[in-house]
């Protein structure tokens, strides 16, 4: 009787901290779990578009019911930019809870790294919060990458085309409608947008577009994509060429003192070798001793030809004389030059004399358009010898 009467405490002690384990046990286990994290180990992720953040919290399974989900984004002086409380219920297998908080005003995607979200949630009739935690915004928010395979150097007025792939942090396709955009910068006087459209289910866009004109000179593509997940733009420097070629040409490679040199320029853009019509065109001519002997300021006409007269002295500098073209670009200070070399020397022609002999002379008289006609041409000095 006295051992029985000695083990039914140590017996009701026993029971009693079975009892009490299966009480505190859980309780442990949900206050070890870092701020943020559910069982599973993920972490509050979110994104930002439009003035609007997009907050997903997970939590941890084993309780289920309802409670109040509190959310808010703190500046790096703890003063609160926006808040949201939510009547949410928790599952017993865990899960997450969705929210939208409009900040008081809106924030660029630099300035809401360096800002905090503090989230909390406390099941109904409960003062100890199931999940307490704050998040630096840096670290959570996940933004659209742009991946742009492109040139560096493009031709002004010429086809362009750039492949655009849009991915999350992670290099994920995004899912959900995206767009894309391609402005030329400056955008003075007005925008030049070059390129609007749809990324694909893959977030990539094969953009083509053409450059307008511009005097050749860096500038920048900026690229801007509008995703679910947020808004990104990046700038790439580029340099843009105005490469005109000008074909300039004489009558004649050789002129004597007296005689009037006409110069003819053919100017065409790009490698379609379209005419570059309205452009500004300077020729000049200089002698053989350095001396510049003709200038003329002209335009050429609507297929890209310009040209120009010159009556040389009948007393010149004999030798080499050098004829330019040189066309402006709207960037001051550059130019593209063509250039060729002629002679002015007194000669006298040789005399010869020139015939012709139809092979069917005596056959037939005469020839209609369109006619086929055979012969030989001989070219003889006046002493017999021919023309080489």
């Amino acid at each position: 009787m006295k051992t029985h009467s000695g083990l039914d405490p140590l017996l009701r002690l026993w029971f009693f901290l079975l009892a009490a384990a299966r009480i505190v046990v859980p309780a442990l286990v949900l206050d070890v779990l870092p701020a943020g994290q559910a069982d599973n180990g993920e972490s509050a992720v979110a994104t930002y578009a439009h003035g609007t953040l997009h907050v997903t919290v997970p939590y941890p399974g084993g309780h289920a019911g309802a409670g109040l989900l509190a959310i808010s984004v703190l500046d790096p002086e703890d003063h609160v930019v926006g808040h949201i409380t939510r009547d949410v219920m928790a599952a017993t297998k865990g899960g997450s809870w969705l929210a939208d908080l409009s900040l008081a005003r809106p924030l660029a995607i630099d300035d809401l790294v360096w800002h905090r979200l503090r989230y909390q949630f406390t099941f109904k009739g409960r003062k100890d919060a199931l999940i307490d935690g704050t998040e630096s915004i840096s670290r959570i928010l996940s933004m659209p990458v742009l991946h742009i395979i492109g040139q560096q150097s493009y031709q002004t007025r010429g086809p362009a085309a750039v492949r655009v792939v849009a991915t999350d942090s992670q290099n994920r396709p995004i899912a959900g409608r995206s767009t894309l955009r391609i402005d030329l910068l400056p955008a003075e006087p007005k925008p030049n947008v070059l390129f609007t459209g749809l990324l694909d289910r893959r977030g990539t866009a094969e953009a083509q577009f053409r450059l307008p004109p511009r005097p050749s000179g860096r500038y920048g593509l900026r690229y801007t994509v509008d995703t679910p997940i947020g808004s990104a733009d990046y700038t790439q420097p580029v340099r843009l060429k105005d490469q005109v070629s000008i074909l300039l040409t004489t009558e004649k490679p050789i002129y004597q003192p007296g005689q009037t040199i006409h110069v003819r320029a053919l100017a065409f853009e790009g490698s379609e070798h379209r005419a570059a019509a309205g452009r500004k065109l300077t020729l000049e001519v200089e002698d053989s001793r350095g001396n510049k002997v003709f200038k003329k300021a002209t335009q050429t006409d609507l297929f890209g030809v310009a040209s120009a007269e010159f009556s040389l002295a009948d007393e010149v500098n004999l030798g080499t004389y050098h004829l330019r073209a040189l066309l402006a670009e709207a960037d001051a200070g550059t130019s593209k030059n063509a250039e060729i070399a002629l002679n002015v020397e007194r000669y006298v022609l040789p005399k010869f004399k020139v015939a012709v002999d139809f092979t069917n002379a005596k056959a037939k008289h005469g020839y209609r358009p369109g006619d086929h006609v055979t012969g030989t041409v001989r070219a003889t000095y006046f002493f017999g010898k021919p023309v080489d």
